[in-house]
């Protein structure tokens, strides 16, 4: 299956690579995310919430990024599984700078299974360029500052750096405690988001990408979530 298209972003090629591969930015901005977890080099993990009538449930996917040339292109693989069968896809992903901004071009190649795979690929398509203008629409705001500022999770642990706890036993006397392990690199989505309280309802779930572009996302979310 086939999905590909263009969007013109206001922003460099440089600010745009920056965003569309920073995990914080894609777990605020990618319909659906519950959050991406770094598992390796240009390697994550992610959890995507479905949420369209009846239709409730939690998809996993993975998502690797390789042939990379900073700030013009990428490659993009994932994959995602849940209750109706299964996605991978291959997607190309290039960046041009145009007047005014960068164009981005898409090429998606998906391979469904399971029961997903019966889902007209002319639903599947217009649901997933209408996401994708979502997602796209977000990524602008967060590269012109007019996005909502990100509400920090109400459990959020700080950990103090081992500058900070030096210089806070310098100042006292006293001996300064040994650091704890450092936590998985996890980023996760503001709670409006991973309810999928933004997203019109009418279309289901918007999976994806991690260190990705969420138009795989975008495939992946709506077929795992249109057969549940």
């Amino acid at each position: 299956m086939k999905l590909d298209g263009t969007a013109t972003l206001s922003a460099p090629p440089a600010a745009v690579w920056a965003a569309i591969t920073d995990p914080a930015v894609l777990a605020r901005t990618i319909p659906g995310c519950q959050g991406l977890e770094r598992t390796g080099e240009d390697e994550y993990a992610m959890t995507v919430s479905v949420g369209v009538g009846a239709i409730r449930g939690v998809y996993a996917g993975e998502v690797k990024l390789t042939d990379k040339t900073e700030p013009t292109r990428y490659v993009m693989h994932a994959s995602g599984s849940g209750g109706p069968g299964s996605v991978r896809a291959t997607v190309p992903i290039t960046l041009e700078e145009v007047e005014g901004g960068t164009r981005l071009t898409y090429d998606a190649d998906a391979v469904v299974g399971g029961a997903v795979a019966g889902v007209g690929q002319r639903m599947i398509t217009g649901v997933a360029k209408r996401l994708a203008g979502q997602f796209f629409s977000a990524i602008d705001a967060e590269l012109t500052g007019t996005a909502p500022a990100p509400a920090a999770p109400a459990n959020a642990n700080v950990t103090p750096s081992a500058a900070a706890v030096s210089d806070t036993a310098a100042q006292t006397g006293s001996a300064a405690p040994a650091a704890a392990p450092a936590p998985a690199t996890r980023f996760a989505a503001p709670a409006a988001t991973a309810a999928g309280g933004s997203a019109p309802a009418e279309l289901a779930l918007a999976a994806a990408g991690g260190g990705v572009l969420t138009l795989l996302g975008v495939l992946v979310g709506y077929l795992l979530g249109r057969r549940a």
